[in-house]
């Protein structure tokens, strides 16, 4: 329960500063839907700060040799 009344004071926090600086402009639907956009990301926050990573983690590096112009893949 901790973690989910953290998670909507997160959230109420983002919206707030979001709503400060363009509340003025947006309608009540557009910031309906600026709330949800806040709280899904703030959700996949969430799940990534669950990811633990040491210093010995490195990034994943998709190496593509370039082949030319006229190879376009």
């Amino acid at each position: 329960m901790p973690d989910e009344n953290k998670k909507e004071s997160r959230t109420d926090m983002l919206f707030g500063i979001v709503k400060a600086k363009y509340g003025d402009r947006l309608t009540d639907e557009q910031l309906k839907e600026v709330r949800s956009g806040v709280d899904g990301v703030e959700d996949l926050a969430v799940e990534l700060r669950k990811v633990r990573l040491t210093n010995a983690v490195e990034p994943f590096a998709n190496f593509q040799p370039y082949r030319g112009a006229d190879n376009d893949e």
